[in-house]
């Protein structure tokens, strides 16, 4: 499988927390300033955005598009409709079929995953498109403190994904693979009581709250220490599967979680496989939701020479982690 074209839109405006964080709150976060989309800029028209720019540099007819995989974290603008449908008319995909994916800030790797599997599935369809849209906007959301594990910009991102030797590859996929743990899912909500509508406890959500109660249970540590040897395998698994060694790798994307994160957690445990060789990639716009893989797709690809291999390194709460090798390909 491959990548045919990938783009991540974010909007021209960058902003700093309406409330005072304290430096040190700057220095676990990474960021200092995150994109705010406008206001008349409806969220799913993100990605219609970059679904168009997608197809336009991929040269594919929208309407050969078999399916369009739509992901997201937060809300798209109506409690009760399907925003796939949505993106896939606006960006002129009127037969594939739209499919809603929602996984949080691993929906992006879910839906490349599922677009290959559809791929294999479905012989007769040629190429399936991924997108994304989140925009982190009060009342019910607030980018800087809802989560203190990241900070969130505004974004649209969409990859075209085909098969090699069909056309042109911006990235050839050599490995994508998963690993799961469902036992963590209340990370995210804790002790509280379900609720029967939106917004339920309260506005802006909290995770913070949910995250203090894991960390004083000893759940945190707990996850950690049964994480990382199973983040080893599935990087080893995604290695193997691409037929590489760790040596062979040139640059690795991670989550764009706070740097707390990355540093104190994903690269040691990353490092402890790979070893120093590649290079780490830096970005400044804190987590994109949904939308992080795809964007690193596009990050991954501006920083590989022709042939070189890239790793993308991808997760979010619930449990899931995600591991994916590309190639650039030899022009």
């Amino acid at each position: 499988m491959s990548i045919k074209a990938a783009t991540v839109w974010l909007p021209e405006d960058k902003k700093g927390p309406e409330a005072e964080l304290s430096p040190a709150d700057f220095e676990r976060l990474g960021v200092t300033e995150l994109y705010v989309a406008p206001d008349d800029l409806a969220t799913p028209d993100m990605a219609v955005l970059a679904a168009r720019t997608t197809l336009e540099r991929s040269e594919v007819d929208p309407n050969s598009v078999g399916a369009l995989l739509h992901t997201f974290s937060y809300h798209q603008g109506f409690d009760m409709w399907s925003p796939a449908h949505y993106v896939a008319h606006q960006a002129g995909v009127i037969d594939g079929h739209p499919v809603n994916v929602q996984q949080l800030c691993n929906g992006g790797a879910v839906g490349v995953q599922l677009a290959a599997k559809w791929l294999l599935a479905t012989p007769e369809t040629s190429t399936v498109l991924v997108t994304s849209s989140d925009r982190f906007r009060g009342p019910g959301f607030d980018r800087w403190l809802t989560d203190d594990d990241a900070a969130y910009s505004d974004s649209g991102a969409a990859a075209l994904i085909g098969r090699t030797g069909e056309g042109d590859d911006f990235l050839h996929l050599r490995a994508l693979d998963m690993l799961t743990d469902t036992q963590w899912e209340y990370q995210l909500r804790g002790s509280a009581e379900f609720t029967s509508v939106p917004l339920g406890h309260g506005a802006p959500i909290d995770l913070r709250r949910a995250n203090k109660e894991f960390r004083e249970a000893g759940a945190a540590a707990t996850m950690v220490k049964l994480a990382v040897p199973k983040i080893h395998d599935l990087i080893e698994r995604a290695l193997s599967t691409a037929g590489i060694k760790a040596a062979d790798l040139s640059s690795i994307a991670l989550s764009r979680l706070s740097r707390t994160m990355r540093e104190g957690m994903f690269k040691p445990t990353v490092a402890e496989v790979v070893g120093e060789g590649p290079r780490f990639l830096e970005h400044d716009t804190g987590c994109l939701g949904a939308g992080d893989l795809l964007a690193n797709l596009v990050a991954i690809e501006e920083s590989l020479a022709p042939g070189e291999y890239g790793m993308l390194i991808q997760g979010a709460g619930g449990y899931t982690q995600t591991c994916a090798v590309v190639q650039a390909p030899v022009k």
